[in-house]
C-alpha cells in the first residue's frame, strides 16, 4: 500500500469524540434561535402543506388552461377576419361581373350588341 493510501486510511479511521463533546454540542443547540422564529422556516412549512400544493398545482392548471383558451378565442378572431375579408372581396368581384353582364343584357335590349357581333 502506498503511504497516500495509508494517511487517506489514517485520516478516515474512526476515532473516539474529545470528553465533553455531546455537552457542547448540545449547549451549542439550545442556544440556537427556535426554528419557529426564521421567516423563511414559517414560509417553508406553509408551502409544505399536501393541501397547499394541491391548491398550486390546480391554480396553475387552470392558468395553463384559461391561457389555452384564449390562444384558441385569439386564433378563432383571426380565422373568422380573414374569411370575412375574404367574404368582402368575393362580393366586391361577383358585384363587378354581375355589373358587365346587366351592361350586357341592357346593350343586347337596346340593340346595340348587334354592332359589335
Amino acid at each position: 500500500m502506498n503511504p497516500w493510501e495509508e494517511s487517506l486510511r489514517e485520516a478516515l479511521r474512526r476515532k473516539a469524540p474529545p470528553p465533553g463533546f455531546a455537552d457542547r454540542v448540545l449547549a451549542r443547540i439550545r442556544d440556537l434561535p427556535a426554528r419557529e422564529k426564521r421567516p423563511w422556516f414559517r414560509l417553508r412549512a406553509f408551502i409544505a402543506r399536501p393541501a397547499l400544493r394541491w391548491a398550486a398545482a390546480v391554480l396553475c392548471l387552470v392558468i395553463a388552461g384559461s391561457v389555452a383558451y384564449r390562444e384558441r378565442q385569439e386564433r378563432q378572431r383571426r380565422q373568422g377576419e380573414i374569411a370575412r375579408m375574404q367574404v368582402k372581396q368575393a362580393l366586391r368581384i361577383a358585384s363587378v361581373k354581375l355589373n358587365a353582364a346587366r351592361r350586357m343584357v341592357q346593350e343586347v335590349k337596346q340593340g346595340t350588341a348587334q354592332s359589335r357581333l
